[in-house]
């Protein structure tokens, strides 16, 4: 089985503190009757604008302008809005709170007790029941002490600690270590398939038949957080620092891509089989039906192992399933295959009755400050449409004032001249003329002044209403963030649904110019993938281990984001773990020779790893021998075995089994194993080899043969005046490119 690596440890801070020192600097000055523009390249200038606004949870200078996120905005901040025309404000935005060691995400190891020396089982998804109170999905089967020749159950576990993620199998350690935060919590809802089915029944599965628990969390001791880890974080011990997503609902998976993440082989991402989804919805799993569906992933490299029982599988926010079982079996074309049954999540949650949510029921609930400042802008309103009001009753009360006192002037004026009645009455038919004339004329005029003002607003409200649906149509930039793959693995990021985005990339560190790994990969490059209905959105990382500085942008409707930077670090594929035995069979008069005898050569280890070579099984007399070498910088390390009685060669007639186990191997990782054969000068061929039985060693390791120093101790051990049995080691130099061991 290939080996796990151990990936480093990157944990991004949830926020930047603002901490920016010195005088304001202001921008050249404007107009009084216009907003400025703040000078954004002055860190002083930013600082100052800032100390203004109150509850900045977020700022970014960028591009010449300055966003200031809060999560609600006072007048005060938003008049930085209309002092400055660079300056924006965007609210909603809330003070992050960093992930601690005790926040529960799904994929984390816990530990199990049964009365004996307990399990290990993987967290699904973290969440709330109906009543508001923490609970993590997981297995059925966790909850259950089954045992192990009839599987009969014999009682129900008790839920133990999370299990240190940095000892945990899915970064190379051996696992069942306990973080120290107490227990999880309690077994709520538990079931596991149905009645026992006996080997060669006719049983039919329920529709019930699930595997599908509940752990209802201790909140005193642990936070719960809906998210997924990536397992990159494992060394810090903090598995909620970077997640490979958020999860936001549950739902049937779509035949495709899945990933899995668990404490035993971490983050794992293959294909469905469609072709066995599509005539099975039970299979057997330890004696009982489960309803799910099936994954099938390379043999030697499986979605999921023993351990990861319970761990979530999701495809992007949505949560699919939880490992329920799995093991070899051949697909449809007869090609040996890793298979993972799922116990997916929708039906588990139907036939259960239970239920989850992902929102915090203790958080405020989102729209109370858009209502809030709804009724502040609507009281603003009826402030302005008041005063407006009150300033047009004095302009008429002036206005009818001053209209009686022309009026009273008049009388008076007529009053004192003398003149004719019939010109007084012509005069005055005239001047009602002329009046009317001209309350037409002004009535005319001001209704044409008020259909133009009206015209005026509707087409500046027009404006700016095309404006603001312009400015909302510009994507915001691809949600992505450091990552570490292997050769031939997949970088992953998230942007707006149905989008185009494109990536372009170039060399850096470990790649750069120059360097090995940059002559053999293209030094940079760009590609265009779409995102899906979730937005999610996945490529191929770089084929050659190194460093790789990249950027992505969106596009979408016409428009296209600001790019986000980021940093891929591809990590070289590990080597399959392989044991070559040179020569297979001996002449005894070689193998008593310390130049010739056999050589051993064991691959596929990690660097620094002490590997125990044994002699498991030899000729009448011999006895077990056994010694540890250390692995070299590719994860390889070498043993040669000959004979020291050269006067009685004779002695060593027989074959030798070898095994060879490296100090991190897991649990089901097997031993190395291979076999030689010493003969008879007679029947020797000198040399040669032909491999063995069981296909480990395969005659073709680089650096076998005579070119392996030998070095070693006297070990004793064959019969009585038999000599001595030399079993010596020392680490070689392959051709090899070197792993990356972090």
């Amino acid at each position: 089985m290939q080996k796990k690596l151990v990936q480093s440890s990157l944990a991004l801070t949830a926020a930047t503190a603002l901490g920016l020192g010195g005088a304001f600097a202001a921008s050249p000055a404007v107009a009084d009757n216009g907003p400025q523009k703040l000078n954004v390249q002055s860190d002083a200038a930013v600082q100052k604008t800032l100390d203004k606004a109150s509850g900045v949870n977020a700022y970014g200078a960028k591009n010449g302008k300055l966003t200031i996120g809060v999560e609600k905005a006072d007048k005060t901040t938003k008049k930085l809005e209309q002092d400055f025309s660079n300056v924006k404000v965007v609210e909603g935005v809330k003070e992050l709170k960093a992930y601690a060691g005790n926040d529960l995400v799904g994929g984390a190891g816990y530990l199990l007790q049964d009365g004996g020396p307990g399990g290990a089982c993987s967290t699904g998804f973290s969440g709330w029941d109906a009543d508001g109170k923490p609970i993590v999905l997981t297995a059925g089967h966790c909850a259950k002490i089954i045992n192990e020749d009839t599987f009969e159950f014999e009682g129900d576990t008790t839920v133990d600690e999370t299990e240190q993620p940095s000892t945990a199998p899915a970064v190379g350690g051996k696992g069942f270590k306990q973080t120290g935060l107490g227990a999880i919590g309690t077994w709520g809802y538990n079931k596991f398939g149905g009645e026992l089915v006996p080997p060669g029944s006719n049983a039919q599965p329920n529709e019930d038949d699930i595997d599908f628990a509940i752990i209802n969390v201790d909140a005193s001791k642990y936070n719960v957080k809906t998210g997924v880890t990536d397992w990159s974080t494992a060394g810090d011990d903090d598995l909620a620092a970077k997640l490979a997503t958020d999860i936001t609902k549950v739902g049937a998976h779509s035949e495709g891509t899945v990933q899995k993440a668990g404490r035993t082989t971490g983050l794992t991402e293959n294909e469905t089989w469609t072709a066995y989804n599509e005539q099975f919805d039970f299979v057997n799993v330890s004696g009982r039906f489960v309803h799910g569906f099936g994954v099938k992933a390379p043999k030697g490299d499986p979605f999921s192992a023993p351990g990861d029982s319970g761990g979530s599988v999701f495809q992007g926010e949505t949560a699919v399933g939880v490992i329920s079982g799995g093991g070899p079996t051949e697909d449809e074309d007869g090609n040996e295959v890793d298979f993972s049954w799922i116990a997916d999540l929708d039906y588990s949650l139907e036939k259960s009755g239970q239920s989850i949510s992902f929102e915090d029921p203790n958080e405020e609930p989102p729209g109370d400050d858009e209502a809030e400042a709804d009724a502040s802008a609507a009281a603003d309103g009826e402030d302005a449409d008041a005063s407006a009001a009150a300033d047009g009753e004095d302009a008429d009360a002036s206005a009818a004032a001053e209209g009686d006192d022309a009026n009273a002037s008049d009388n008076a004026d007529a009053d004192a001249k003398e003149a004719d009645a019939s010109s007084a009455a012509e005069g005055d038919d005239a001047e009602a003329s002329a009046d009317a004339d001209g309350a037409e004329s002004d009535a005319s005029a001001a209704a044409d002044g008020d259909n133009a003002d009206a015209s005026a607003a509707a087409d500046g409200k027009d404006d700016k209403a095309d404006s603001d649906a312009d400015g909302d149509e510009k994507p915001e930039a691809p949600k992505v963030g450091d990552q570490t793959v292997v050769e031939g693995g997949k970088i992953t990021g998230k942007a707006a649904p149905n989008a185009e985005v494109k990536l372009t990339w170039k060399a850096a560190g470990d790649a750069q110019a120059g360097s090995a790994q940059a002559q053999a990969a293209p030094a940079e490059g760009s590609v265009t993938v779409k995102t899906d209905a979730d937005g999610n959105f996945s490529t191929e990382a770089p084929a050659e281990a190194g460093e790789y500085a990249y950027s992505a942008t969106v596009t979408a409707n016409g428009q296209t984001s600001e790019a986000t930077s980021f940093t891929v670090t591809v990590q070289a594929a590990e080597a399959e773990r392989k044991l070559t035995v040179e020569p297979k069979e001996v002449a005894a008069s070689d193998f008593v020779k310390e130049d010739k005898g056999v050589q051993i050569t064991a691959e596929g280890f990690e660097e620094g790893e002490k590997v125990t070579l044994k002699v498991v099984d030899g000729p009448e007399g011999v006895k077990d021998y056994e010694m540890t070498q250390t692995a070299n910088a590719e994860g390889v390390v070498g043993f040669s075995i000959y004979g020291t009685s050269a006067s009685n060669p004779e002695a060593y007639l027989g074959k030798y089994d070898v095994q060879v186990t490296g100090a991190n191997d897991t649990e089901d990782e097997e031993a190395l194993t291979g076999s030689f054969q010493v003969v008879a000068d007679e029947d020797g061929n000198g040399g040669g080899n032909d491999g063995d039985d069981n296909g480990n060693d395969d005659g073709n390791g680089d650096g076998g043969g005579s070119d392996l120093p030998r070095t070693g101790a006297e070990l004793t051990g064959l019969a009585a005046g038999a000599g001595l049995l030399l079993v010596g080691g020392a680490a070689v130099v392959l051709t090899m490119r070197r792993k990356k061991n972090n």
